[in-house]
């Protein structure tokens, strides 16, 4: 699992402390290319820009994806596991 927000490092740091303390890194993108690359929206009426969550697989293909319509909107973690579950080695 690789988090990346399209924010500043410092905070990246504090989302990292505060969520995942440590069990693994939140990436940041500063430069905000990745989330474009990935046509992740910005709705500011929404508060920013939304939440997007893509499985890629070790090929580097994107196998799901799913782009949220408000910060509440994520997939549930019982659909994520079955992709996953789903992919080929």
């Amino acid at each position: 699992m690789y988090p990346i927000t399209a924010d500043k490092e410092e905070n990246a740091k504090k989302m990292e402390e505060k969520y995942v303390k440590g069990r693994y890194p939140v990436f940041f993108d500063e430069s905000k290319k990745v989330a474009d690359m990935l046509h992740q929206e910005v709705i500011m009426h929404k508060f920013g820009r939304m939440p997007a969550l893509l499985v890629v697989d070790k090929k580097g293909i994107i196998q799901y994806a799913h782009y949220g319509d408000s910060m509440k909107d994520i997939p549930k973690n019982v659909e994520i596991f079955e992709v996953l579950r789903n992919l080929k080695d």
